[in-house]
């Protein structure tokens, strides 16, 4: 099974690496790049780490933060690593968060550290909390040499699978994709809003249970073996 990974660069070499471990014939290329901004905290109570990017940035400065809520499992790996205490949603994604923690949040002073292109339902906390949101970093479609090398490859048949990592990436992809070339290829999205950007597109898109990369692993294994059901 040939598997299209779409991911940032930063994280490309150690996700094919997995699946090629795995027995995979992975393949990777961003569709995106990432640019750090310089960046501080105001005073909270909670703070929300939405990405690995954004963790990353966090430790790297040393930034000291007050309680913290992680979206994603190796979000809150790299956070616990360098010390801090982090709590989890039971599903990794921005609308679980909200509807876990937001009595928890209620009347707290929250700041969401994350990227210029995060989801909207985050902001809803505006509603019932003081709500500050801190761009650590900036997201920027990319289509150029190697981003067009690789839709050549999605055209001649090359891949089985595709897996789209994030929103962003998906739009970035679709626009340089011509349609027809998806329609004999499996898709994965990482999340129900990633696969809503497939789905705007006409393509139905799997989603693993756990909405990580060990789920998409997962998954992969259940559609190599299968066994996978919709």
């Amino acid at each position: 099974m040939r598997v299209l990974i779409l991911r940032p660069q930063e994280l490309l070499a150690e996700t094919v690496r997995l699946l090629r471990e795995n027995g995979f014939e992975a393949y990777g290329c961003p569709f995106i790049k990432l640019s750090y901004n310089e960046f501080e905290v105001p005073e909270h109570d909670y703070a929300i780490i939405t990405s690995q990017n954004a963790a990353r940035a966090v430790v790297e400065r040393g930034i000291k933060l007050n309680k913290v809520i992680a979206i994603g499992r190796k979000t809150a790996e790299v956070l616990e690593k360098a010390g801090y205490t982090v709590l989890k949603p039971t599903k990794f994604d921005s609308k679980t968060l909200y509807f876990e923690f937001s009595e928890e949040l209620r009347g707290k002073k929250v700041v969401a550290l994350r990227s210029n292109a995060g989801s909207d339902v985050l902001r809803k906390l505006a509603e019932i909390a003081d709500f500050t949101e801190v761009e650590v970093y900036r997201i920027e479609k990319l289509h150029g040499e190697e981003q067009e090398r690789e839709i050549e490859r999605v055209r001649s048949g090359f891949y089985d699978v595709i897996v789209f990592s994030s929103s962003m990436i998906a739009e970035s992809f679709l626009e340089m994709c011509p349609e027809n070339a998806l329609q004999r290829l499996t898709l994965v999205a990482i999340g129900p809003p990633t696969a809503k950007v497939l789905e705007n597109h006409g393509f139905k898109a799997l989603v693993p249970e756990e909405y990580t990369f060990d789920g998409i692993l997962q998954l992969l294994k259940s559609l190599r073996g299968g066994d996978f059901r919709y």
